[in-house]
């Protein structure tokens, strides 16, 4: 088998790797904010998530930076694929916004959209990012 062969599989098996993480990631955290409505007394639990939620978000970022180095002839992958850090890195950056303002996400109505949306943008971006890796031929 030629390397070029093998360094495509692996790719696709990296960037793939990274949309499946992202789409994980996703889903912690609608399980996150849901039960955070159900059970508004179990903080200490909740602080457990949130540290579960940076480390896989760790990962997801790990698992990025690989598939940029795999996809690197592929400039609409590795664009798709920063954009989806960018966006998560947003949704972390919201509530830092939110608390200079001396405002809490939990307080606002729209606070766990704003989780949830950027979310779901990357976890889509890196789908599509994953498409058209895998369309290059």
């Amino acid at each position: 088998m030629p390397m070029a062969a093998i360094q495509k599989r692996t790719g696709s098996f990296l960037v793939s790797l990274y949309f499946w993480v992202l789409t994980i990631y996703f889903g912690m955290i609608l399980l996150d904010v849901f039960y955070a409505r159900q059970v508004p007394g179990a903080t200490n639990a909740f602080r457990e998530v949130a540290d579960l939620l940076l480390m896989v978000n760790f990962v997801a970022l790990l698992l990025a930076m690989i598939a940029i180095a795999f996809s690197r002839k592929s400039k609409n992958a590795i664009n798709l694929i920063i954009a989806s850090q960018l966006i998560l890195f947003l949704q972390f950056l919201i509530p830092a916004l939110f608390t200079i303002f001396g405002l809490n996400t939990q307080d606002v109505a729209i606070g766990p959209w704003l989780r949830i949306i950027p979310g779901a943008a990357a976890s889509i971006v890196a789908f599509i990012g994953m498409v058209q890796y895998n369309r290059r031929k």
